[in-house]
């Protein structure tokens, strides 16, 4: 019966050193006001064994009633620019409601070709948490 509940508590031990322990996500937001119009954006990391596995981004462009009119020609614009992820092997989505029109790419560069992951900037010699927390920030996102 002891050895049972040591073998147990060993496994459990393991599973709580190499597995959860691993995975660590960073969030971080930035927020630009112009000309009646409002850009909030979050970017959501994800990394595994310190390295980054996969993100999420959502945009929310919002504009000032006054603009509702060209909400459809917003939307395409924004089509339009992230046209090119989709042939990069990310998801992106653009939807748009009332005065907002969200944009939200994800990706998981386990599954990405090296070709995808250097047309969109992302080298594997250096994605770090921290590297990649510093790179935000010097963007201009803060993060958590």
């Amino acid at each position: 019966m002891k050895s049972r509940v040591l073998i147990g508590s060993l496994a459990i031990s393991l599973l709580l050193l190499t597995g959860c322990g691993n995975t660590k996500t960073l969030v971080c937001t930035q927020t630009q006001d112009e000309n009646g119009m409002s850009m909030t954006t979050e970017m959501n990391v994800t990394f595994k064994n310190d390295e980054a596995s996969e993100f999420t981004m959502t945009a929310d462009m919002e504009v000032e009633d006054t603009y509702k009119d060209y909400m459809d020609q917003f939307k395409s614009i924004m089509e339009e620019s992230f046209s090119s992820f989709k042939e990069n092997g990310m998801d992106v989505t653009i939807d748009s409601k009332d005065t907002t029109v969200t944009a939200t790419i994800s990706a998981n560069f386990d599954e990405m070709t090296e070709d995808e992951k250097e047309e969109i900037g992302f080298t594997s010699s250096d994605n770090s948490y921290d590297s990649v927390k510093q790179s935000l920030e010097d963007s201009g996102f803060t993060c958590e």
